[in-house]
């Protein structure tokens, strides 16, 4: 996922010091009462989001809870199980050619909500907009389409992108500039959907209520800053089970008391909380099952990485044994546990533990050695006597960066300093290069590794994603063998070998991983918080609150 839209906890507020002596641990939830065809139809569930969500026009989405509603309006071409498997969604079948350098589609009969057909050229229509670098306003994730033929030139020119192909109404072949097999994966994403018409003709109105074709439809036009509900659409291929879901927004509730409180008192079913919150819901309701599934208080590891970036041409962090120092420095486990109150796990690989062919203590200086950071410091010798940690404005952030700084100075014997920023011009700042050591946030959209280490360590992603402006020829040459693998098991040992490279030389940080803090209370069942973040609300049911 691009930089801009990684604010992962950027507005959350500071956590308060760990009480004396651990909390009592915590029930796990019952597991739900009942059997696979108890499942009921009816009811209103409630959900709460703490921040307005973004643009809900599928290209336009840039933050996790705008994207877990378009997934609920829109189908892509193919979605994710929960096994991470490709299966069908607007797309009924589909055929890899040429080894994987092109993908036809053959589209199931379906319609809009509001009645159109869902057609191969809506796919083309919804593309060719996403890939358009004129674009005025121009969309954030055009680099999820950067593997199809042309992208290049509807990129600088915005033309429609050579590597469609309309062969009929419900046919649609992708052609890539390369065998890609896995892109079957990335064509699973939330956004990458079909658009109506009204889209084009009148996209004000479609912002406002866009018209999907996925198991619910917006009815009436989201409020801002108060609701935006979403109701049953019975002609899609799999109904769903409930009437509507409301998505409750939170906008003057920094706290997250109100949110609390509504879910204590049954007004709402699900909401995120905030890292103090942790133990009284779980003392309330129960832990989950497994960390992902509700009912009880969801701790499952995320496919989130928070890291620190060097812009590797510069002086002195175009050294990576000063790099390398740096790391050594900083006390992760604190961070973790202390800073962030067990919301966060220690951080010693780039790709978290979720993702198939992760390797976790893969990092050799993602530790805690003061001393080794000071010999490795002073071999380097480097006149450098302050650094500047810069990051998006925002408590926790600035809560992990005084430790961080807290740890260097202490390690390294050097003064650190602290910038805040607003997002904006800390995009600007770290893409123009003009920030040397900064926050680097990482949401991967896809369970593959190859979504951390292309964007952020491939040569041809500088001046985009690979903001570090790291280079390396061997490492570019093991992603794009494993880019170009038939199946993910034989890409595995390329990317593992490309991370423990990128490690080695240490471009960026890697300090935590993050786990979901989401509640479920105990009349809802079925719902699976994916460790991308997604969830299929069309499977949830209501049982009786227990």
């Amino acid at each position: 996922m691009a930089l801009c839209s990684l604010l992962i906890g950027a507005c959350t507020p500071a956590p308060p010091p760990p009480p004396d002596g651990q909390p009592p641990e915590p029930s796990i939830a019952p597991q739900p009462r009942y059997e696979p065809g108890d499942a009921r139809a009816g009811g209103t569930l409630r959900v709460g989001v703490a921040q307005e969500p973004g643009s809900i026009d599928p290209r336009f989405v840039v933050d996790p809870d705008a994207e877990r509603i378009v997934g609920q309006l829109f189908d892509p071409l193919v979605r994710l199980d929960e096994d991470g498997r490709v299966v069908p969604a607007a797309a009924e079948s589909w055929e890899v050619l040429d080894g994987g350098s092109r993908l036809r589609f053959h589209l199931r009969a379906a319609t809009f909500h509001d009645g159109e057909p869902v057609t191969a050229g809506a796919f083309q229509r919804s593309f060719d907009r996403i890939a358009d670098g004129t674009a005025s306003p121009r969309s954030f994730l055009s680099y999820l389409l950067e593997p199809i033929a042309g992208s290049d030139a509807a990129e600088t020119s915005g033309a429609p992108l050579a590597g469609l192909e309309v062969e009929d109404d419900r046919t649609l072949v992708i052609s890539l500039e390369e065998p890609m097999p896995g892109y079957l994966v990335t064509l699973a994403h939330p956004t990458l959907v079909p658009l109506p018409e009204v889209a084009s003709t009148d996209p004000q109105r479609f912002a406002e209520q866009p018209v999907g074709n996925g198991p619910f439809a917006m009815n009436e036009p989201r409020e801002p800053g108060s609701f935006l509900r979403l109701t049953s659409f019975p002609d899609h291929h799999t109904p769903p089970l409930l009437d509507e879901v409301v998505v409750q927004i939170y906008v003057d509730d920094p706290g997250r008391q109100q949110q609390w409180d509504d879910l204590t008192s049954g007004l709402l079913q699900v909401g995120e909380l905030l890292p103090e919150q942790r133990s009284d819901a779980a003392a309330t309701f129960g832990m989950s099952s497994d960390g992902y599934r509700g009912p009880g208080l969801l701790t499952g590891e995320s496919s989130t990485t928070y890291l620190y970036g060097f812009d590797t041409t510069t002086a002195p962090y175009d050294d990576p044994q000063v790099r390398r120092a740096l790391s050594l420095a900083i006390d992760r486990d604190r961070l973790a546990d202390d800073v962030m109150q067990g919301t966060r796990r220690a951080a010693d690989s780039l790709v978290p533990p979720p993702i198939p062919g992760s390797q976790e203590a893969a990092c050799e200086h993602c530790r805690h050695d003061p001393m080794e950071a000071r010999s490795l410091f002073a071999a380097a010798e480097t006149d450098v006597t302050s650094v500047t940690l810069t990051h998006v404005r925002g408590a926790s952030h600035a809560a992990i960066a005084q430790s961080m700084a807290a740890d260097i100075e202490a390690a390294l014997g050097i003064s650190v300093d602290l910038q805040a920023r607003d997002l904006e011009p800390f995009v600007r700042a770290v893409r123009a290069g003009e920030v040397p050591l900064f926050w680097l946030g990482w949401e991967a959209s896809e369970p593959d590794p190859g979504s951390y280490l292309f964007p952020l360590f491939h040569s041809s992603q500088i001046g985009q994603d690979n903001v570090s402006g790291y280079r390396d020829s061997d490492v570019d040459r093991l992603l794009e063998t494993a880019r170009s693998a038939p199946t993910a098991a034989i890409a595995t040992p390329f990317h593992q070998g490309a991370e423990r490279r990128i490690l080695e030389d240490a471009p960026v940080l890697p300090l935590l991983w993050h786990r979901h803090a989401v509640l479920v209370t105990s009349d809802v069942r079925d719902l699976y918080w994916s460790p991308l973040g997604r969830v299929d609300l069309s499977v949830v049911w209501l049982a009786d609150r227990s």
